[in-house]
């Protein structure tokens, strides 16, 4: 049996609500297809370095992993992308994937990247359900959500026209459990995200 939690480095607490539902969704999805009928899927965690960890992101990543090691058997490093995912990767994430595996040389770590191209709201611009699931029947969302420069922007511009009464920042989570699938799997930053995750899936599989 492949047993699934995975742990969640985010930039923010919006972040951490829409990734960790949407997660929880997408790793049933993949593991139905690697695993069929030996897998169970526990309810994602955001995690973070213990208060007081010195040094910069790659040692914050590094330490909360090592915090979590018990709890998580997978881990999800998000960054915003900026306009240079591969940048940002190369700076922020990649470091703090090897810091965590030196911390851990007795195990092998099983993590992907989550780089959208600029934000993650990006993502949440993808399908014209979740709008109507609350009442915006005409949200008028972009063709292509990762060119949008400021899709953070996007998002807020479009809630205040469709006068909700509830604040965007409360609506992470709701995003994150619906938005579908295949509404994401248009964007090539999600679809990399994706099959990064499912290389890090096969890595569990493959862990004593």
């Amino acid at each position: 049996m492949i047993y699934i939690r995975a742990g969640v480095f985010a930039e923010g607490r919006t972040d951490d609500d829409f990734l960790c539902q949407l997660l929880d969704r997408l790793l049933d999805v993949l593991a139905a297809d690697l695993f069929p009928g030996n897998y169970m899927v526990a309810e994602s965690e955001d995690i973070d370095a213990p208060r007081g960890t010195s040094g910069g992101r790659a040692e914050k990543i590094a330490a909360a992993i090592h915090e979590r090691w018990e709890e998580c058997t997978l881990f999800v490093i998000h960054a915003d992308g900026a306009g240079d995912p591969a940048e940002v990767r190369r700076r922020q994430v990649d470091p703090g994937i090897v810091a965590a595996r030196e911390l851990r040389k007795d195990r092998k770590i099983a993590a992907a990247a989550c780089i959208p191209v600029r934000e993650i709201e990006a993502w949440m611009l993808a399908d014209r359900e979740v709008f109507r699931a609350l009442g915006v029947a005409d949200a008028q969302l972009p063709r292509d959500p990762e060119r949008e420069l400021d899709p953070k922007l996007t998002l807020r511009r479009l809630l205040a026209e469709a006068r909700l009464r509830i604040p965007p920042e409360n609506l992470y989570h709701f995003f994150g459990g619906r938005v579908r699938l295949e509404a994401l799997g248009v964007l090539p930053a999600f679809c990399a995200f994706r099959d990064e995750l499912t290389l890090a899936l096969r890595d569990l599989a493959a862990s004593p």
